[in-house]
């Protein structure tokens, strides 16, 4: 049977005295930031789309890739004018968790199993840069400025796709920022083509 907290004197007095608790009691949206990651990975063979054609539901924010992110907007790590990101897919049966690292799950031998030139040729070396534009709302996304494309050159599972740093599709350095596993994985073919979209949004709910 569930119980029913009653708050204690000291309890409400404390929140009576506070100032900034009487505020986040009172306004508790505006009192929390938080963002959201949507992936979509759609495979098409010989121009036809047969799987996916739908959005993940949220993804997995590291703690490597959010202390990432507030020191560069907090404190004093600096970045390029260009975008910094990079998407990755991955071919091991593993879903992430925020304690994932660069280090341990990317490149040839990480954990994620990382795809390599052998599984996908084009682009070759690289992975595909996370290429968004401008945004005046609060969501930005590289459905418009240009989806992250793999043409494939093996028939493997791909079960999910990452955000990280580096662009060597070798590379265990960087940070990564984010992963998901897809709720279907994408059973591919030499040839097929995967077009992987991202969109990030912060929200105050």
């Amino acid at each position: 049977m569930g119980r029913i907290a009653i708050p204690s004197r000291e309890m409400i007095e404390s929140l009576r005295d506070n100032p900034e608790l009487r505020y986040a009691a009172k306004y508790p949206i505006e009192s929390h930031l938080g963002f959201e990651g949507i992936w979509q990975c759609d495979q098409y063979r010989n121009g036809e789309l047969i799987s996916g054609g739908y959005p993940e539901t949220r993804n997995t924010f590291t703690t490597e890739g959010m202390a990432r992110l507030l020191n560069i907007i907090f404190h004093d790590i600096s970045k390029p004018a260009s975008e910094i990101w990079y998407v990755g897919i991955y071919k091991n049966n593993i879903t992430p968790s925020v304690g994932n690292t660069a280090a341990t799950c990317l490149g040839a031998a990480g954990t994620y199993g990382e795809c390599q030139d052998a599984d996908y040729d084009n682009p070759a070396t690289n992975k595909p840069a996370y290429t968004t534009a401008d945004t005046e709302t609060a969501s930005i996304t590289n459905s418009v400025a240009g989806k992250a494309e793999f043409t494939m050159a093996a028939s493997i599972t791909i079960y999910g796709a990452f955000l990280s740093t580096e662009a060597a599709k070798t590379a265990t350095t960087g940070y990564l920022m984010c992963a998901k596993k897809f709720s279907s994985s994408r059973a591919v073919i030499d040839d097929d083509v995967l077009y992987v979209t991202y969109t990030i949004s912060a929200t105050t709910s």
